[in-house]
């Protein structure tokens, strides 16, 4: 996604377009994925204590690919019709997205060490809080300075609800590692 940005900037449309397209690729896989974890444990555990705190945390990662897949889609299109950020506002959409993508990669850590050390996954849940915070700052500050940079209203519009979906992808990001910390918490006692 930090790279579809990039593309965005660079006025990079086919390049773009193929990352949207790699990106829905994921986000169908994940959707496959999901159906079949679910289907898993509906079947092979229906006793299983804790079923349905994995399938809310299945759920909400399923969720961040998909708002992962509507910001590529949403940025093809309006590349598309040779929108170009100024320098400015690509940088910021960069930043943004890269500090959404570092919290990302924090959650993936903790649900990978989850089954083999779930004390380091409720550390690692801490530092996807640290990361959300990061990305509540860098938001706000975005969006004051989207405020100032964008002219035509139509471009400010597209942009601030670019910028919303990034921030509203981070907090998912964060629910996702509540629910993983509840399953976390569950091992460890």
């Amino acid at each position: 996604m930090v790279e579809s940005f990039s593309k965005f900037s660079a006025s990079q449309r086919l390049e773009l377009k193929s990352l949207y397209e790699r990106i829905s690729a994921v986000e169908e896989d994940a959707d496959r994925i999901k159906r079949e974890l679910i289907e898993q444990l509906t079947k092979s555990a229906p006793a299983f204590l804790y079923r349905e705190d994995f399938i809310r945390l299945i759920i909400r990662v399923d969720e961040v690919a998909e708002l992962a897949q509507s910001i590529s889609r949403q940025l093809s299109r309006i590349s598309d019709n040779g929108w170009v950020p100024t320098p400015i506002v690509g940088e910021l959409f960069e930043r943004v997205s890269g500090e959404v993508l570092t919290e990302y990669e924090h959650l993936r850590d903790a649900i990978m060490i989850l089954p083999m050390n779930p004390k380091k996954a409720i550390d690692l849940v801490t530092t996807v809080h640290i990361a959300e915070s990061k990305v509540d700052s860098s938001y706000y500050d975005a969006d004051f300075k989207l405020l100032m940079e964008v002219k035509k209203i139509e471009q400010l519009l597209i942009y601030r609800d670019l910028l919303r979906l990034l921030e509203d992808m981070a907090d998912l990001i964060e629910d996702a590692s509540d629910d993983l910390r509840v399953l976390a918490l569950h091992r460890v006692a």
